[in-house]
C-alpha cells in the first residue's frame, strides 16, 4: 500500500503483460477440482504470505482476513464496532464489572475436511460445546504457547471455566470497559478442544472453525480456497449464510501486477493503494478518477491507523545527553509539520489531519461525542516553531548532545525528505535520514538507539484505551508498546480510570470519553511524537460485487457478498 517502487508505464511493455496475465489466469481458472458455480466463487490477491491460521499465533492483516471466514469467536463487532453475540447468546456482567457469564448457542459446528474411507476429502461437522470455548481461551492464557496475544487476558483473574453444559465464566482483576472488545479480536477465536490431541503446528496449517467458510486446499504461497459452511449458523432473513459458494485467495507479490489482474477481471476485489499507479488511478482528494468510475467501484474508509514519528525521551542517546528530551525542541519539530501537504503529495488524500488543533494519538472515530472535526485548521505561523527550537537546550548548545536523525524504512523515504526539508527551512536544522529494514528498526527501537523513528500504530481492538496504551508508564518496553518512554504521572492516572473504571450510564460514558479526550491532549502537548496523519483504507471492487463494505478496523466480511443478479 505504501511502497515507492517504480515501475515503467512503457506501453509495450503494460501490453505484453496484460496478454501474459490474460494467458495464465484464463488457463488456472478452467481448472475447477472442486467442480463450484464459477459464478459464485470471489477471488482476491493476498501480496503478504500467511503463515499461519493458527488463531493465538495469527498477526498479519493477510492472516487475519483468511482467518476470520473459518472461525468465530464468543463476541463480534457490528459496524458500528459494538461488542455483539456470536458465538455466545448472550452474556452477564456482575454489578462490579469484574465477572462475565457466557451462554452458548447450541446451533454452531465446527467444519473440516477429513478423508473418508475412499481416501476422498468430505466435511465434517462437530458442534461448538463449552469445552471448546474453555479450552480456546486457556490455550491463549498458557505462556508455555508463547501467544503474541496473550496480553488480551492479562486482566483475567482466574482461568475461564465452565459452570454448566452452556454457561461458560470468567472472572477479571478490574473493570474493563473494552474486555468484551478484545474478546472479539482474532486471538480469542473457538477452535475445538479435539485439535489437542493434533500434532503439535498442525492447527496452524489445517484450522478448524466454526465460520461461514472451512479451509478446502492451501498450496502455501500459491493458492488457498475456501468452501461454503454448510451448517453456518447465522441467516439473513429465511436465507442461511455465505451468499458464496468458495473463496479462491492467490498470492502475488508484486502490487502492480495483481493491479492489473484486478482491472483485467481475475480478481473480484483489490485491497490499497499502491505509489507505482495511486497518481493514475486517483485525484489528490482522494477521489477514483473518472475513467475508472465506469469500470470499477471503490470505497473509502476511516482506517484505525495512526501514522507518526516517535522520540525516545530516555536520558541518554548514544553515549551523549539526549536532546529530545527537551520537550521545546520536540514542539518545534512538531509544529513544522505541514500535514496536508503529506496527505496531498504522498497520499493522494486517502488520510486526515488533526481534530481541531489537537495533535493527538487517538484517531477521530474514537474520542467520542467530544469528536468535532474542524473544517480548517490553523496552523501555526512560522515564528512559532521557530521561538520553540530557539528556547530548546540543544539550540543555545548543540555539540553538547546526540546527533540528530530520523530513522525510516524505505517505503517512507519520501516522507522523511520533505520532513528533512522543512526543519531545514523552517528551524534551519540539519537532520540526517537513516534506513533500516522494519524489522531492525524495530529492534533498535525496542533498545532505545533510535532518536527519532516513523512508526504506525493500528487497533488491536477499537478502543481509544488500545491507542493511549503506547504512553502508559507500566507498558515501557519490554513490558508493552510505549517505544517513545513516556512518562506522566498525570496521563498515567487518567488512562487507569480509562481501562479499568466501570461503564453503566450514559453520564459513565460521558466521563470515560471526557478522560480520553483529556488524555489525548496530553500527548498533544508533551509532544513525545509527531502526528503524520490518520490513515484511511481504500478498497476496490468489480461492478458486480455486492454486499462488500468496509469498517474503520478493515475487516474482510464476506458472508452477505454476493454477485447481482446470483440470486
Amino acid at each position: 500500500m505504501r511502497t515507492n517502487k517504480v515501475i515503467s508505464s512503457h506501453r509495450t511493455f503494460g501490453n505484453i503483460a496484460l496478454i501474459v496475465l490474460f494467458t495464465i489466469f484464463s488457463f488456472n481458472r478452467c481448472k475447477n477440482v472442486d467442480k463450484i458455480s464459477e459464478a459464485q466463487v470471489f477471488r482476491y490477491n493476498e501480496d503478504v504470505s500467511v503463515n499461519t491460521l493458527d488463531p493465538i499465533y495469527i498477526k498479519s492483516q493477510s492472516e487475519i482476513w483468511i482467518g476470520s471466514q473459518i472461525y468465530e469467536g464468543l463476541v463480534a463487532l457490528d459496524d458500528k464496532l459494538q461488542p455483539i453475540p456470536r458465538l455466545s447468546k448472550y452474556w452477564e456482567i456482575s454489578p462490579d464489572g469484574r465477572v462475565y457469564k457466557f451462554v452458548i448457542r447450541t446451533d454452531a459446528y465446527f467444519t473440516f475436511v477429513e478423508p473418508n474411507q475412499n481416501g476422498k476429502l468430505t466435511p465434517q461437522l462437530s458442534r461448538v460445546t463449552v469445552n471448546d470455548v474453555v479450552y480456546s481461551l486457556n490455550r491463549l492464557m498458557n505462556p508455555k504457547n508463547g501467544s503474541p496475544g496473550m496480553w488480551v487476558m492479562n486482566n483475567v483473574d482466574k482461568a475461564p471455566r465452565v459452570l454448566n453444559d452452556s454457561t461458560v465464566e470468567i472472572s477479571l482483576k478490574n473493570p474493563a470497559p473494552a474486555f468484551l472488545s478484545l474478546l472479539a479480536t482474532n486471538y480469542c477465536w473457538i477452535v475445538p478442544e479435539f485439535t489437542q490431541k493434533w500434532q503439535e503446528g498442525r492447527l496452524s496449517q489445517q484450522p478448524v472453525g466454526a465460520g461461514p467458510f472451512y479451509l478446502r486446499r492451501w498450496e502455501t504461497d500459491v493458492k488457498l480456497v475456501m468452501l461454503k459452511n454448510p451448517q453456518y449458523f447465522v441467516f439473513d432473513g429465511k436465507q442461511r449464510l455465505p451468499f458464496l459458494d468458495a473463496v479462491n485467495v492467490t498470492f502475488v507479490k508484486n502490487k502492480q501486477t495483481a493491479f492489473m489482474q484486478f482491472m483485467a477481471g481475475q480478481y473480484d476485489f483489490f485491497n490499497g493503494i499502491d505509489g507505482s499507479f495511486k497518481n493514475k488511478l486517483l485525484n489528490q482528494n482522494g477521489t477514483i478518477k473518472s475513467d475508472y468510475q465506469q469500470r470499477i467501484n471503490a470505497v473509502v474508509t476511516d482506517f484505525l491507523n495512526t501514522e507518526y514519528i516517535g522520540f525516545y525521551l530516555g536520558d541518554t542517546l548514544k553515549g551523549k545527553p539526549n536532546p529530545f528530551r527537551d520537550k521545546h525542541l520536540r514542539k518545534a519539530l512538531q509544529l513544522s509539520v505541514n500535514r496536508p501537504e503529506i496527505l496531498r503529495f504522498f497520499r493522494n488524500g486517502l488520510g486526515s489531519e488533526a481534530v481541531n488543533e489537537v495533535y493527538g494519538f487517538v484517531p477521530p472515530s474514537l474520542l467520542g461525542e467530544h469528536h468535532k472535526e474542524a473544517k480548517t485548521i490553523n496552523y501555526p505561523q512560522k515564528s512559532e516553531p521557530l521561538r520553540e527550537f530557539q528556547n530548546s537546550e540543544f539550540f543555545k548548545n548543540p555539540s553538547k548532545f546526540a546527533k540528530i536523525s530520523l530513522t525510516t524504512t524505505a517505503d517512507y523515504l519520501d516522507i522523511a525528505v520533505m520532513l528533512q526539508n522543512t526543519w531545514k527551512k523552517t528551524l534551519n536544522l540539519d537532520v540526517a535520514i537513516e534506513l533500516q529494514t522494519g524489522g531492525m528498526l524495530r529492534q533498535l527501537r525496542e533498545k532505545g538507539d533510535l532518536g527519532m523513528f516513523r512508526g504506525s500504530w493500528i487497533a488491536d481492538y477499537p478502543d481509544a484505551e488500545n491507542y493511549l496504551g503506547c504512553f502508559y508508564s507500566p507498558y515501557l518496553v519490554p513490558f508493552g508498546p510505549n517505544y517513545t518512554r513516556f512518562v506522566s504521572k498525570e496521563f498515567d492516572q487518567l488512562y487507569d480510570e480509562i481501562s479499568t473504571g466501570i461503564v453503566r450510564s450514559d453520564e459513565d460514558l460521558q466521563q470515560r470519553n471526557a478522560n480520553i479526550n483529556n488524555a489525548n491532549q496530553i500527548l498533544s502537548d508533551e509532544a513525545p511524537f509527531i502526528l503524520l496523519y490518520f490513515d484511511k483504507s481504500l478498497r476496490l471492487m468489480q461492478k458486480n460485487i455486492e454486499g462488500l463494505s468496509n469498517d474503520p478496523i478493515n475487516r474482510l466480511d464476506l458472508r452477505r457478498v454476493r454477485f447481482k443478479n446470483s440470486l
